[in-house]
């Protein structure tokens, strides 16, 4: 089975408000599965007076409260599924907590946009003993200093040359001075 492929936070990020900026709450049919938009505010107040029943007044043998026929009021209907036709609709909320929270942590998190994290991994991906997990690493903690460089290599066997240290921190300075 083929590994995810690691991505940096830049990317992520983008990635992140791409999706979550076009989700919307919509409703979900408990019958069939089908969803479907939430009906506007004009059109939710037309249906609910065309739906609303009309009050009979009482005769003059019955009142309202004693009727033997008299049936508990229905609970109000929902707009009807598209696909079925079933009242029986769940409101389903697309941008949740966990949502919201793993947003805003990776928008914390990020210190460089997307075409910078790109080009940091192109350059540090052809060095020698950088591989994608690597250059993703490098991308996310934009090491200035050759110990930050050695710390995300340490639990290799391998130690990394000066030139390739030198590289990576080149690289890192190139593409995060605007």
């Amino acid at each position: 089975m083929d590994e995810p492929q690691p991505v940096p936070l830049g990317i992520v990020k983008d990635l992140l408000e791409a999706e979550l900026g076009v989700r919307e709450n919509k409703h979900r049919c408990r019958d069939c599965g089908h969803f479907q938009p939430l009906p506007k505010e004009s059109e939710e107040s037309e249906a609910e007076e065309q739906e609303a029943p009309e009050e009979t007044p009482a005769t003059d043998g019955e009142e309202q409260g004693e009727s033997e026929d008299a049936e508990a009021p229905e609970p109000p209907k929902g707009p009807p599924c598209d696909s079925c036709g079933s009242h029986n609709l769940d409101l389903i909320e697309q941008i949740q907590y966990e949502h919201r929270l793993a947003l805003d942590h990776v928008r914390h998190l990020t210190r460089v946009t997307r075409a910078q994290a790109e080009g940091i991994m192109q350059v540090v991906g052809g060095l020698e003993h950088v591989d994608d997990f690597y250059a993703a690493k490098i991308a996310d903690i934009l090491p200035t200093h050759p110990n930050d460089v050695r710390a995300i290599f340490a639990r290799e066997r391998f130690t990394l040359g000066q030139d390739e240290i030198a590289a990576i921190i080149a690289a890192v300075q190139e593409h995060t001075e605007a």
